[in-house]
């Protein structure tokens, strides 16, 4: 079983809708399970928009977080 591991800080506006194609993008099209690490609130300059999730190959959100609060998610993979 592969795993993708990613951390990354989208930003409110723009990077939801990026955050929200690319890691189930990226689990779909190549098939390993997905984890992200989503920063939610400020961030220097930047707002995180959070979304810390899990993807399964598939694209699927077994586990997921919002996007206003820091807190983590788990799932079995």
């Amino acid at each position: 079983m592969t795993t993708y591991l990613a951390g990354s800080l989208y930003g409110t506006g723009d990077g939801i809708g990026e955050r929200a194609a690319v890691h189930p993008g990226t689990a779909a099209d190549h098939g390993p399970y997905v984890v992200h690490a989503g920063h939610a609130g400020p961030a220097g300059p930047w707002t995180g928009c959070g979304g810390a999730a899990t993807r399964a190959p598939c694209g699927a959100l077994p586990a997921g977080a919002d996007d206003r609060t820091a807190c983590g998610v788990t799932a079995s993979v």
